[in-house]
């Protein structure tokens, strides 16, 4: 029974907020690093006449919230209390508030969100109709200092979010511009996404945080987002000072098999080789170079390359083009790439591939 309702993915927390938040404050708790911030733009999304306000409550003191301001009532001068302008208070249509890192707010700070949370109002203040307030936090048990006391998770309701599947980041990761190395780094080591709360010992996964075993750097969906941007930029640097920078962003596990990773790259053709000469392009020897460019391709496929690229794909294995085919339709590239005449011709020729690979 304990195993049934047990998490949310972020999408689900997101549906949730939307569906409740105008009136119930969701806190969505789950480890560092996993994207709970990124809620924020999985609502705008949907919600495009609210404002968007973002409060750090890490940084926050009890005096940031409500500011003096004297004024003349009845002709005499009172002390009144404005609202920081941060919380959108001063908007004259609904917004989206998210308190982030809750947990970690001080007492005074925590006492101050109680009201917003749960009547969503601060001082006189009170937000357009139609608002949605939202919080994050970390787990308690990652011992990062995350605490919520009982009377404050009494006013809100508190969901468990957990980290994407290395599919799942996968697919957002193709949206993204984060570098072919990386996926593939992650298609291949799909525990670098695992929880620690699935091993009985730290030391069943060398990938990740574990409070039991802190490690001083490990993979996380904002690490690995660091380490593209690393591959990215520093590449050129020669393997020392990448592997260095690497170590210090997803750890020394996650680093070796990156390299590994990284160095298949001298068997790929580049993208401006498979366009120029679909089909004379070099075809990589290995499973995992080919798939690597394959999330290369879907990266870069545009309507001036697509036709291209599908004369050069024909030459891989049918699994690989079957990865391309179901992968791309799942990001932003599938208008561009669906219409195109080339992959039509191919879908109609391959279509029992789409039923293999899903």
């Amino acid at each position: 029974m304990s195993d049934l309702y047990k998490s949310l993915s972020l999408q689900q927390t997101a549906d949730l907020i939307l569906a409740v938040g105008d009136s119930t404050t969701v806190l969505a708790q789950g480890e560092m690093g996993i994207g709970k911030s990124s809620i924020l733009n999985i609502l705008k999304a949907k919600l495009p006449n609210h404002h968007f306000c973002y409060g750090d409550m890490t940084t926050k003191d009890v005096g940031d919230f409500l500011v003096p301001k004297i004024r003349s009532l009845n002709d005499t001068e009172v002390c009144s209390f404005i609202p920081n302008e941060e919380f959108g208070f001063h908007f004259d249509k609904p917004i989206v508030l998210m308190l982030d890192e809750i947990g970690k707010a001080s007492k005074a700070v925590m006492n101050a969100c109680l009201r917003l949370m749960l009547e969503r109002k601060l001082g006189t203040y009170s937000l357009p109709q139609g608002s949605i307030v939202f919080a994050t936090t970390n787990l308690a048990n990652e011992a990062i200092g995350d605490n919520l006391p009982p009377h404050a998770r009494n006013r809100i309701s508190v969901v468990k979010v957990r980290k994407p599947s290395a599919d799942e980041w996968i697919e957002w990761a193709l949206d993204n511009e984060i570098a072919p190395e990386v996926l593939m780094t992650v298609k291949q080591f799909p525990q670098m996404l695992a929880s620690f709360e699935d091993f009985d010992k730290a030391s069943d996964n060398e990938y990740i945080y574990d409070p039991r075993t802190p490690r001083p750097a490990f993979c996380t969906p904002r690490s690995l987002n660091k380490a593209s941007d690393i591959v990215k930029k520093a590449k050129h640097l020669g393997m020392d000072t990448l592997a260095h920078a690497l170590k210090g962003t997803i750890g020394n596990r996650a680093t070796y098999d990156m390299l590994s990773i990284i160095q298949l790259t001298d068997d790929l053709p580049t993208w401006e080789e498979i366009v120029k000469e679909p089909t004379k392009a070099k075809v990589p020897d290995s499973a995992s170079a080919v798939c690597m460019l394959v999330y290369s391709a879907i990266q870069q496929v545009e309507k001036d390359s697509i036709n291209k690229w599908i004369v050069y794909m024909d030459r891989l294995a049918k699994e690989a083009q079957g990865l391309f085919a179901t992968s791309v339709m799942r990001t932003s590239k599938k208008t561009t790439v669906g219409t195109s005449q080339g992959f039509i011709k191919w879908a109609t020729a391959n279509n029992y591939l789409f039923a293999q690979s899903n």
